[in-house]
């Protein structure tokens, strides 16, 4: 598997929301410009009401770059996925904490593939009395600010209020884990994440792929804004 190589912040791109018509040249701007990672949200039509992402896309998008992919599989039964993403080019994959009856069996699954667990919340889900337990087990944990499936959402406070809780914790617990936010991230709402303890900020439709302005200076932007908003975590 393709390790995240972590100097944060970092920027990574939300794959649902690039130019997929034109994936390879996309794909190559997005690695010039200066992410991390790709995220590829996968969304059954159960666990939200709606469709994102194949096993073909990822696939393709997999022989396309050398930088790792995460794989977000906001679905019901996740075992029932996370052998088939991983073997098309799953690096890392994020679970929601809702869809999961045995957290600690679906980890190990995921490592049994070569990929490494994300622990993933809702935006309407705080941390519960096992977060902190979970959290060791985890490469990172991506909190959603908006509802999984749909872009164009605006953030949602309590999100950011759990993402504040969740540093307090891990920092009390003499943890580093990085925590990944994701839904309306742009230059307006990444002040408030850092500030909350977000390190990780998956960009799409409102801050990374903007209609006449470039990539690469979007990415430096979201970067530049959140080294001056961090709350001085070091990892």
């Amino acid at each position: 598997m393709k390790h995240v190589s972590f100097t944060l912040p970092s920027i990574s791109a939300s794959v649902s929301c690039m130019d997929l018509m034109n994936l390879q040249s996309q794909t190559e701007e997005c690695e010039k410009a200066g992410i991390s990672f790709f995220h590829y949200d996968v969304v059954d039509g159960r666990f939200n009401q709606c469709f994102i992402l194949g096993d073909s896309l990822l696939e393709a998008l997999a022989v396309s770059t050398d930088l790792p992919i995460e794989v977000h599989l906001a679905v019901y039964e996740p075992e029932t996925y996370i052998e088939r993403f991983a073997k098309l080019g799953a690096d890392y994959i994020a679970v929601q904490y809702e869809a999961m009856a045995n957290p600690p069996a679906i980890f190990d699954l995921i490592r049994k593939y070569d990929a490494e667990p994300v622990l993933c919340y809702k935006s309407v889900t705080a941390p519960g009395p096992d977060f902190l337990s979970l959290a060791k087990e985890t490469a990172w944990i991506l909190k959603l600010t908006v509802q999984p499936g749909f872009s164009g959402q605006q953030i949602q406070t309590q999100a950011i209020e759990h993402i504040k809780t969740m540093r307090l914790l891990l920092s009390e617990a003499g943890l580093s884990t990085p925590i990944q936010a994701d839904g309306n991230v742009n230059a307006s709402t990444v002040p408030l994440l850092a500030s909350a303890g977000a390190d990780i900020f998956t960009g799409g439709s409102s801050g990374l792929f903007l209609k006449n302005s470039p990539l690469k200076e979007n990415v430096s932007k979201l970067l530049r804004i959140a080294n001056l908003n961090t709350i001085g975590n070091n990892y």
